[in-house]
């Protein structure tokens, strides 16, 4: 009998070494689904921007400027005392800065077992495998080159593909805010994720105007990896404020997930609200083909196209004010690309978006306690919107809804007030929508605004389009942050679909400790068994054209 020789043993005992590792590597991809929303619908969607808050702003400095005239009467030491207050309140609405993370942590990115894309070159790579014994002959070679692939399946492998983004709130519930990076090296900016636009743009230092020499400002000349675009663009928001500039594009980073060359407006013009409450900027969670930029592809498209999250979903955790100290430091977060199981209870209840254009969905029946409020035809859709602050309802829906309400009062300039004293009371009974078929609820706690007390009564946080110039046709319902913090919801764009589950109210880890994908058990089985078969393949492969080049 033949005795093996050296160099063969040494082969046989080097892929026995390596052939567990083939077996852990991840090559099963899912291919990328038909992104929703194409084509451009020529009829223009119910949509409300996050400047619709500025509606619920104005309110509260109305309020409080009727109650500081009436105390300017009264004696000083109690005018100083009222000034304070208002002070306090609001320097706490216009806190939103945050610190943010440069670089992904454990924290921010979690491994996830599968990715979305196809890997290009894997198939070109196992017909290089088939013929080694044709093009090269040298063991030491084919070793090399198998261990070499094995190497780069490894690091496909224990790449992240969950961001999470920590947000920070204030004390009224009405913004949560982000940490985004832009350019090379990177300048950091706050921003709002705004799921009512698809648009991404920041103040830049062509804006000279008093508002804007407040906020942080991009600087194009200060990064290494900027391209000038120079079309123009312009957004009118709800408030008849606006935002324009040119666009430009960059290399983004936000929840730790690096985006390159994404296109992005740089504003030169900013009246808007956000400006006004010290936000730098706006970043679209919608879907493409509702940005006014023209052909620009969302931050969150580029992170699919560039394989850089493991799902097309963005997750939501809304942390409330009450539920945090008084720094307010653990707003929440959003979790790009999966969810934290540890946020929710329960299981996730998904429902159809209805729009192309807008994350609309369907709202089955809604109820005050146990009074149901008659929904029209119009009436039963709702946007759902983390760029807004509050709930809008058509007049005659926010009429009914406030009439169900004990003693509450419409005022022409503030809107609805309801007695303070009802936002403990279990007499009135919750805010609920039904949404395929399960009840998702706003207690009555958090929509007395109790923060904006005069004489017994608060205001309340549902409105109505009424309220808002040129908008009082609308007909539709607009859930925004009010209905967010209390879900934890889910925007799949891959369906699309919207997931809403009960949260929890803190975050029992800390933030995004959890986080991960949410493949389903069914298709993970499938895609783990055709993983399985073709890495199985591949590895036997692999010890077949080794073999066979030592004969």
């Amino acid at each position: 009998m033949k005795r093996p020789s050296s160099c063969r043993c040494y082969c046989m005992l080097l892929l026995m070494v390596l052939l567990p590792i083939a077996v852990t590597a991840k090559l099963r991809r899912i291919p990328v689904q038909q992104w929703p929303g194409a084509s451009p619908r020529s009829s223009r969607e119910l949509r409300a921007h996050h400047e619709s808050r500025v509606a619920f702003m104005s309110k509260l400095q109305a309020l409080h400027s009727v109650r500081n005239n009436l105390t300017s009467t009264s004696s000083s030491a109690s005018s100083t005392e009222t000034g304070n207050l208002s002070t306090k309140t609001t320097k706490t609405i216009t806190t939103t800065t945050i610190i943010a993370t440069s670089t992904p942590t454990p924290t921010q990115k979690a491994l996830v077992e599968d990715s979305l894309l196809e890997a290009p070159s894997a198939s070109s790579k196992k017909r290089e495998f088939a013929n080694l014994s044709e093009t090269d002959t040298n063991t030491v070679s084919n070793l090399d080159r198998i261990e070499q692939e094995l190497q780069e399946l490894e690091k496909l492998h224990k790449r992240a593909f969950v961001g999470v983004a920590p947000v920070r709130g204030n004390s009224l519930d009405t913004q949560w805010v982000a940490a985004m990076l832009v350019g090379s090296p990177a300048q950091e900016f706050s921003v709002v994720f705004d799921t009512g636009s698809s648009d991404l743009w920041v103040s830049s230092t062509s804006c000279q105007s008093a508002t804007c020499m407040t906020l942080r400002r991009f600087n194009p000349s200060r990064s290494s990896t900027f391209q000038q675009d120079g079309r123009s663009w312009s957004i009118n928001y709800a408030d008849n404020s606006w935002v324009s500039g040119v666009l430009g594009i960059d290399d983004v980073t936000v929840a730790g997930i690096p985006i390159s060359d994404q296109t992005f407006g740089m504003a030169t013009v900013n009246s808007g609200s956000t400006a006004a409450a010290g936000v730098d900027g706006i970043m679209g969670l919608g879907f493409d083909s509702n940005s006014e930029m023209g052909n620009v592809k969302t931050p969150v498209t580029n992170m699919v196209v560039q394989n850089q999250i493991d799902q097309a979903i963005v997750s939501v955790w809304l942390n409330k004010a009450v539920d945090q100290d008084a720094s307010l430091s653990d707003g929440g977060e959003f979790i790009f690309g999966g969810v934290d199981p540890s946020l929710y209870t329960g299981s996730i209840t998904y429902v159809p978006v209805t729009s192309s254009k807008e994350w609309q969905i369907s709202v089955d029946q809604l109820f005050i306690g146990r009074k149901e409020l008659s929904l029209s035809s119009s009436a039963s859709s709702a946007i759902v919107d983390t760029g807004s602050s509050y709930i809008l309802f058509p007049d005659y829906l926010a009429t009914a809804f406030h009439r169900a309400i004990p003693n509450s009062q419409y005022d022409s300039k503030l809107g609805w007030l309801i007695p303070c004293s009802l936002a403990n009371s279990r007499t009135v009974g919750d805010l609920a929508f039904v949404l395929a078929g399960q009840k998702f609820s706003v207690p009555i706690s958090d929509i007395v605004i109790l923060k904006s007390e005069y004489n017994g009564y608060c205001l309340s946080a549902i409105d109505s389009w009424q309220e808002l110039a040129g908008h009082g046709s609308q007909s539709g319902i607009l859930l925004g942050d009010l209905f967010i913090k209390n879900q934890y919801v889910v925007f799949d764009y891959s369906k699309p679909q919207i997931g809403f589950a009960t949260k929890v109210d803190t975050a029992p880890s800390g933030i995004g400790l959890n986080a991960k994908s949410t493949a389903g058990a069914g298709l993970r089985q499938m895609m783990e068994a055709s993983r399985k078969t073709q890495v199985h393949m591949l590895a036997m492969g692999m010890v077949a054209s080794a073999l066979v080049s030592l004969l």
